[in-house]
C-alpha cells in the first residue's frame, strides 16, 4: 500500500527537476518590427502645383539636392524636365574701380532639359521625391577671371504636364 505514495512522491520530484533544466534549445524570435509607413507618391505629369524645396548645396561642385512635393505634400517622383540657373555675384561689401557697375553684375551659367534635345547636367531622383542635380563643376573663371564671386543663387524650374513650380533666386553661398 505504500506504493501509491512512493510514485506520486517519485512523480512530484520529476516535475521539479524538469522545471530547472537551463538545455532549453528553443530561441526565441524577437517581434518583427513595423513596416514603414506608406508614402503617398504623385507622378510629375499628374501633379497640379509643384513646391520645391533645396535641401543642399555643395559649393565646390554645384550639385544640388531638393524636394519636391505636391499641394497636399505628397511626394512628386519622375521629374525629368528642368531649367535650373546658378548666378554668382560679387562680395557687396567691396568696393570697386567701377563702383556703378560693380553692384550689377553677375555672371550666370545655365542648365536645361527639355522633352526633345540633349540635357545638360544630370538630374537623378535619389529617393522618392529627393532629387540630386549635378554638373560636371562650378566654373565662374572663364566669365570671372578676377574671381570676384562671393555669392551664389540658385533657379530652379521643374517642369509637369500640368504644372511648374513658382521660379524664385535662392541664395545657397554664402549660407
Amino acid at each position: 500500500m505504500k506504493y501509491p505514495l512512493l510514485a506520486v512522491t517519485l512523480a512530484a520530484l520529476m516535475l521539479v527537476g524538469c522545471g530547472s533544466d537551463s538545455n532549453n534549445t528553443e530561441e526565441e524570435t524577437p517581434p518583427t518590427p513595423p513596416p514603414p509607413p506608406v508614402e503617398n507618391t504623385v507622378n510629375i505629369d499628374e501633379a497640379t502645383e509643384i513646391n520645391l524645396k533645396l535641401e543642399q548645396f555643395d559649393s565646390s561642385t554645384g550639385t544640388i539636392q531638393f524636394s519636391l512635393t505636391d499641394a497636399q505634400q505628397e511626394v512628386i517622383t519622375a521629374a525629368k524636365t528642368y531649367d535650373i540657373y546658378y548666378f554668382g555675384f560679387p562680395d557687396k561689401d567691396k568696393g570697386s574701380s567701377n563702383p556703378k557697375a560693380w553692384k550689377r553684375w553677375h555672371v550666370a551659367q545655365s542648365y536645361r532639359c527639355q522633352s526633345l534635345g540633349e540635357c545638360s547636367g544630370k538630374l537623378t531622383e535619389v529617393t522618392s521625391g529627393q532629387y540630386q542635380f549635378e554638373i560636371a563643376g562650378l566654373d565662374w573663371s572663364e566669365q570671372d577671371p578676377s574671381g570676384s564671386v562671393a555669392q551664389i543663387k540658385v533657379a530652379i524650374q521643374i517642369y509637369g504636364a500640368k504644372a511648374n513650380n513658382e521660379l524664385s533666386l535662392i541664395q545657397v553661398l554664402p549660407q
